[in-house]
């Protein structure tokens, strides 16, 4: 029996070390280029609602896999001064917005200030001629688990996509969201102010082809 004991405990130390070099592995991703190989090979993880993915996009998304989040700035003379960055190139708007101006910290909930910049969005979606398929994506730091970083990520694409459904004209039809949790970080999560920078909620908006 002692024998059976040292066997398992030995089996079960091995395991723990294998598993906290995995965390390590995927903790200490930075590059962009490491996370979206992690965020490739991940299984997507589809919930209830039939307008919800989670992080690796399905086969007829393929265009999407395509959108550089770090795509240059864009200027849009409406949304100056709003807290709205837009990115992208002539396929698709990315419209960025920071969890200090859209959320409470650790709350899905959109604030006042938030839905203020929901409607410039709007707005500026709304004037273009060629508005293709649109999604929410929701993105978080590390601090949290997987698990729940993932469900922040989606309640608050959620929310956003929600407030866009109910209080704009935007084809409702053309809306998905995204739920990618921690990664595709746009910083590093070793500091306070590149935690803050990877708490968003960005819109992609594709031209319509």
């Amino acid at each position: 029996m002692k024998s059976m004991k040292l066997k398992l405990t030995s089996i079960l130390l091995a395991a723990g070390v294998l598993v906290g070099c995995n965390e390590t592995r995927e903790d200490n991703v930075d590059s962009a280029a490491e996370v979206r190989e992690i965020a490739d090979a991940d299984t997507a993880v589809m919930y209830d609602e039939s307008n919800v993915m989670s992080g690796t996009l399905e086969a007829d998304e393929e265009e999407f896999k395509e959108v550089d989040f770090g795509a240059p700035t864009i200027s849009e003379p409406n949304l100056e001064r709003t807290g709205v960055e837009v990115r992208g190139t002539g396929n698709y708007r990315i419209y960025s917005v920071g969890e200090d101006i859209m959320f409470d910290l650790d709350k899905a909930k959109i604030r006042p200030s938030g839905e203020e910049k929901l409607k410039e969005i709007a707005n500026n979606i709304k004037s273009r001629d060629q508005v293709g398929k649109i999604r929410v994506y929701g993105f978080t730091d590390s601090l949290a688990s997987k698990e729940y970083n993932r469900e922040l990520a989606r309640e608050r694409a959620k929310n956003v996509e929600d407030w866009l459904m109910n209080n704009s004209q935007i084809d409702t039809s053309k809306m998905k969201i995204v739920s990618m949790g921690e990664r595709m970080p746009e910083a590093t999560n070793a500091t306070a102010q590149g935690r803050q920078q990877n708490r968003r909620v960005e819109i992609v908006v594709m031209e319509q082809q």
